[in-house]
């Protein structure tokens, strides 16, 4: 009788460590729906950045541009709050989908974008100039493009080893136009310094298109990150 009862007890002795087994092994399964979302939802945290920054550069009242910067100011707050998430993430998770190195630098460089984007916004409020240069809104419209392409890449990333073409021809074109903002940048300082007769004016509107040049530039730096994974994974 005792015999039988151990016989009994045998498999569910068996089936519990076979639970905490499982339990510790999950741990080093690859967890990819933690990190492609975040990643995702800081893009698309960018991109509404972006189109509220063209609004921005588009107003001449100073009470709007304040209303715009303060919504600018905080998508940055929660970008800032999408990265610490990621970085737990990482802490928590032993296996990644790529290099926890490679998600740490792009998760802080796409929080660049919208950093060097508020500081743009900030220096639009903080510096009023009596008039901003049309050359800010195509700057600000060609950061947008930038953001749309980086959002297209981040829902392709977990889809990248099967199919590496479309995230490297989206990073191509992020890098044609930063391109693009590098010229406009260019001939904003030439036209500026030929036709700006007030220098306090020429300061701050050089300071201002700079910032917008340095977020296209940032832009550009996350599709290079990108491009490094591609080489290592795809």
């Amino acid at each position: 009788m005792v015999k039988k009862n151990i016989l009994h007890l045998q498999p569910q002795k068996e089936q519990n460590i076979q639970m905490k087994l499982n339990s510790i092994f999950s741990k080093f399964i690859p967890q990819t729906d933690k990190f492609y979302p975040i990643l995702l939802e800081q893009s698309r945290n960018i991109l509404e950045g972006s189109e509220l920054f063209i609004e921005l550069t588009k107003t001449f009242d100073k009470e709007e541009r304040k209303a715009k910067y303060k919504q600018i100011k905080a998508l940055e707050t929660k970008g800032d709050g999408i990265l610490a998430q990621l970085f737990e993430e990482l802490n928590n998770t032993f296996i990644t989908p790529f290099d926890r190195e490679d998600i740490n630098a792009l998760g802080e460089e796409l929080d660049d974008v919208m950093d060097t984007m508020n500081s743009a916004a900030k220096r639009i409020v903080m510096y009023q100039p009596k008039t901003l240069p049309e050359k800010s809104t195509e700057a600000a419209m060609l950061l947008n493009e930038c953001c749309k392409l980086i959002q297209k890449a981040t829902e392709e990333l977990d889809r990248m080893k099967k199919d590496p073409k479309t995230v490297k021809e989206i990073c191509q074109e992020l890098h044609k136009i930063e391109n693009k903002a590098d010229d406009l940048y260019e001939e904003f300082i030439t036209d500026i310094f030929k036709n700006e007769t007030n220098s306090i004016e020429l300061i701050k509107n050089k300071e201002i298109m700079l910032e917008i040049e340095r977020a296209t530039d940032r832009a550009d730096s996350v599709g290079k990150i990108i491009r490094t994974i591609i080489v290592k994974y795809a």
